[in-house]
């Protein structure tokens, strides 16, 4: 009876690992866009539990810019090369965007003046300054000004471009935090603005409106 049982059990989990992968590729491949003064390794920790969950380690990748350097405006054009590569790879299937803070805005102004929303499956922000952050006085690079409240690059997107976004209460460089919130917003997880790459129920949100 225990040896049943136990090749039972192993069953089932051959089963489960067979069935995860498929589900989540139905979803297609995923790009990270880290925020300001970020980097793709910021997004390590919730790649990592991605690929833990049943993801395709293959359908996950990172798009590393130069915030401090470049206008979003720039950036956004060298995402979309990067989205033209990655359908390329995976049949031309749409991709899904999941950025976290600035990246939300490069993000966007892909989606709309880049014809992104084409190429574009699903779009979640994650404590991103839609409607600017009134952090962005303390510095002035170009993505710092585009990231002001009314900035001419702001007042460009006009609202256009979310799909789903996260925030937190408690953000602390995203002010007011209500600023993160654009199209179906959700609440997520009372964490700070970099746990909000790392924290578990976050992921748990963005799993969810991965969906």
């Amino acid at each position: 009876m225990k040896k049943f049982l136990t090749r039972l059990a192993f069953v089932a989990s051959a089963a489960a690992a067979a069935l995860a992968p498929s589900a989540a590729s139905a979803n297609g491949p995923i790009i990270f866009v880290h925020g300001y003064s970020g980097s793709g390794s910021n997004w390590d920790t919730m790649a990592s539990r991605f690929v833990a969950s049943g993801y395709p380690s293959n359908q996950l990748y990172k798009f590393d810019y130069a915030s401090l350097i470049n206008s979003n405006r720039v950036s956004a054009s060298q995402l979309g090369n990067l989205v033209n590569t990655v359908r390329s790879r995976h049949g031309g299937a749409k991709v899904n965007i999941i950025a976290h803070s600035n990246g939300g805005l490069v993000s966007r102004w892909y989606l709309v003046m880049q014809g992104g929303q084409n190429n574009t499956r699903r779009f979640i922000s994650l404590g991103s300054p839609h409607s600017g952050t009134t952090w962005a006085y303390a510095c002035v690079s170009p993505a710092c000004l585009e990231m002001r409240p009314l900035s001419t690059f702001l007042i460009s997107l006009a609202g256009r471009g979310c799909d789903r976004s996260l925030w937190s209460t408690v953000d602390g460089i995203i002010l007011p935090a209500t600023s993160a919130a654009c199209g179906r917003s959700r609440m997520t997880a009372a964490v700070n603005h970099l746990a909000l790459l790392t924290d578990s129920r976050v992921y748990n949100d963005v799993r969810a409106e991965l969906q």
